[in-house]
């Protein structure tokens, strides 16, 4: 009964990942979930090499906080529906419960509606068809392209296999956008933009990666044993920096780096 209510109390999100260090997405996901109050369980959908992974969690706040880290996945949305056609995603969008949808869909608001493809690329005239079928959703807001308040995305899945692309989607989803992750840290830091480079020094993104594993957080001590030139270090204190830090430090990290680490 226990389980039941808190799978009653979970709300399903769709993330959309990145296609390198696949290895490594899952471990990441995983620490970040635990970290932030979250657990990841056995019955999330990973779809192995898929870029759309279905996950449940407990609130919008933990999937913010998950989004705010990790450099695994390029964004996160709100799932309302799911089909592996098209007929089969309006149905799942029919049985959305509507008290969630009205308070992003009232007169008040403002939205736009986005197509997203893997393995695909769609005319203008494919995309427009697909957002018009959605005139059943209870839109009462205004469009707006520049600026909206909601962005709604429609996701199509057309496999890894670029030799071989179907017609038709694998998978369709429907959700409401909530947030992206942190990949452009990866070229923010990017060992290219070092002052100073060494034959071991480590990739950016891995050393995102390592701190994410190691559920790395404000006021914690990172220990790097073997050192170099101090990437996974320096890259740790984005995670650890606090008002107590040593301001030497910091500075010392900050200006290895052409960018600056932030406050």
């Amino acid at each position: 009964m226990a389980a039941m209510a808190l799978s009653c109390s979970l709300n399903r999100y769709l993330l959309l990942m990145a296609q390198e260090h696949l290895e490594f997405r899952l471990p990441e996901i995983k620490s970040l979930l635990s970290l932030f109050g979250g657990q990841f369980t056995s019955n999330q959908e990973t779809y192995g090499k898929s870029p759309f992974w279905i996950l449940s969690i407990p609130s919008e706040d933990i999937a913010r906080n998950l989004m705010k880290r990790t450099v695994c996945a390029k964004s996160i949305f709100e799932l309302w529906g799911h089909g592996k056609s098209p007929e089969e995603l309006y149905s799942s969008l029919k049985n959305y419960p509507a008290e969630k949808m009205v308070p992003f869909l009232h007169s008040d608001s403002t939205y736009k509606i986005k197509i997203h493809t893997f393995n695909k690329t769609l005319s203008q005239e494919e995309k427009v068809k697909r957002i018009d079928a959605l005139e059943f959703l209870p839109f009462e807001g205004k469009v707006n392209l520049k600026k909206p308040q909601h962005i709604f995305s429609i996701l199509e899945d057309y496999g890894l296999d670029p030799n071989c692309i179907p017609e038709n989607p694998h998978n369709i989803y429907f959700g409401r956008w909530i947030a992206d992750g942190q990949r452009e840290l990866i070229e923010s830091y990017s060992v290219k933009k070092r002052h100073f480079i060494g034959n071991t020094s480590m990739d950016a993104g891995l050393s995102f990666i390592m701190a994410n594993h190691g559920k790395v957080k404000e006021n914690d001590i990172v220990f790097d044993p073997f050192v170099g030139t101090a990437v996974c270090s320096k890259l740790a204190l984005l995670k650890t920096h606090s008002n107590q830090m040593d301001k030497v430090l910091f500075k010392e990290a900050q200006e290895s780096f052409s960018v600056p680490l932030g406050n």
